[in-house]
């Protein structure tokens, strides 16, 4: 009857599947499911570890970046290199923050680093990887900086290499009190004169000084570098066509070195900032002082001893007959030619060429950029004081009007024994010991003496 009752018309139709067995079958379709999906997440862990196996047969690339800290700047360099190796995950690099003496200590003892960061960038010339044909576009390098600070680390006037580049520069230019200028009535002679001399500034300086009752024109310490800008503005040529330094025995010395003593004479000047007792600092800080010169480092300085007791900025520097160029000293980065991943190096200098990058390390560490196309954009700088923002955009605008000399002779080896020297010498001349023929003669002696101790 069963088999009767599933007959019909002659066709063989097909009873029922037992739901016991329907549920069998929905749990191995499942089952077969959940296989072919982790299937597929093996063969993607297995093609990952494949990549990760390529990356290592390649070997992750680790390079030692020896770096000589100034401020809070190899914090910002970490930040900037750890993006850096985010995006390029065979190079890792290893910020390694010491003291400049024991970086040059390794690289004289044949242990160079793969990059560093330096000041004292002559000291470790022809060691320098070349970087030109490793760069993807060397233009971005050689058509943004000053000529003189590829010069500062080559080897001579016949070595046309790309060694690196300056993350920052410190560059000199005059600190004006404007409220005086404001309280005086007095223009600033750089708002309404295409060129400026010192002369003309002095002839304003002494408006306002006899109008506010400020005691002294300007200051300016007989320190380190602080007169060569002037000098070099009015004609001196303290470096010859092959680098070597030489006291210039010519009117531009002379011409300011006489104007600065009269200045003194005159009470217009204080006297122990020539003497080697005082710092000129103070005396603009105070607020007796209309004029100061000195370098863009003292901005932040400056800012905090004055606060809210008078307005300043920065004037771009006065013109002479050489022009208005200011004094620089810069720090580099560079690569050794004794690294053994030289495309690697130039990986990492190339992203730290990019505008933008350049930018917010110069933003962030409030330096002057050196990077010409960054200055001409302007660098937002991380500061809320908006006088010290003002002011390291105008220095920066002086960053293009710097002399060949401006830059190179802070690097120069002589140069320390020049300022030692020349501080001492002229510290006699304006005390009024020595005439300014005799105080010549003394440098001159001191430096021959140097020259021939350096061998």
């Amino acid at each position: 009857m069963a088999r009767a009752a599933s007959m019909m018309s002659g066709g063989l139709v097909k009873s029922p599947v037992p739901k016991p067995c329907l549920i069998r079958i929905a749990m191995i379709a499942k089952r077969s499911s959940m296989i072919r999906r982790f299937a597929k997440y093996l063969v993607s862990v297995t093609m990952a570890l494949f990549i990760a196996a390529g990356v290592t047969a390649q070997e992750v690339v680790e390079l030692s970046f020896a770096w000589t800290e100034d401020g809070v700047d190899s914090a910002v360099m970490r930040d900037l290199l750890d993006r850096f190796e985010a995006e390029n995950v065979d190079i890792r690099i290893r910020l390694d923050v010491r003291a400049e003496s024991a970086i040059q200590e390794r690289i004289a003892s044949g242990q160079a680093p793969d990059m560093a960061r330096l000041s004292d960038v002559a000291a470790a010339r022809g060691a320098y990887l070349d970087l030109r044909a490793l760069l993807d576009d060397p233009a971005m390098l050689e058509d943004n900086f000053h000529p003189a600070i590829f010069d500062a680390l080559r080897g001579g006037s016949d070595d046309e290499g790309l060694y690196g580049f300056a993350d920052q520069l410190s560059v000199t230019a005059p600190y004006i009190n404007i409220s005086a200028f404001e309280g005086a009535g007095v223009a600033l002679p750089s708002d309404v004169m295409e060129e400026p001399s010192l002369d003309d500034w002095l002839v304003a300086l002494d408006e306002v000084a006899g109008a506010t009752g400020i005691p002294y024109l300007l200051s300016v310490d007989n320190r380190d570098h602080r007169l060569l800008g002037p000098a070099m503005r009015m004609g001196a040529v303290f470096l010859d066509d092959d680098g070597n330094l030489n006291l210039p025995d010519d009117e531009g010395l002379r011409s300011f070195l006489e104007l600065l003593k009269g200045l003194l004479d005159e009470g217009s000047v204080p006297e122990d900032t020539l003497l080697g007792a005082g710092r000129s600092e103070g005396y603009f800080a105070r607020g007796d002082a209309l004029m100061y010169i000195c370098a863009s480092g003292k901005a932040e300085s400056v800012a905090q001893q004055i606060g809210d007791g008078f307005d300043w900025v920065i004037a771009p520097n006065p013109h002479g007959a050489a022009g208005n160029t200011g004094f620089a000293s810069l720090s580099a980065v560079v690569a050794f030619a004794s690294t053994e991943h030289p495309q690697a190096a130039a990986r990492v200098i190339e992203y730290m060429l990019q505008p933008e990058v350049y930018a917010e390390y110069a933003a962030r560490t409030l330096t002057v950029p050196a990077h010409l196309s960054v200055i001409e954009a302007g660098v937002a700088y991380d500061i809320d004081d908006e006088t010290v923002d003002a002011a390291l955009k105008a220095f920066a605008r002086g960053v293009p009007d710097l002399q060949d000399q401006a830059i190179l002779f802070d690097i120069h080896p002589l140069a320390s024994a020049y300022y030692e020297a020349s501080n001492a010498s002229l510290q006699a001349y304006f005390a009024g010991d020595l005439t300014l023929d005799g105080a010549m003669g003394a440098l001159r002696a001191s430096l021959d003496e140097a020259e021939d101790m350096s061998g």
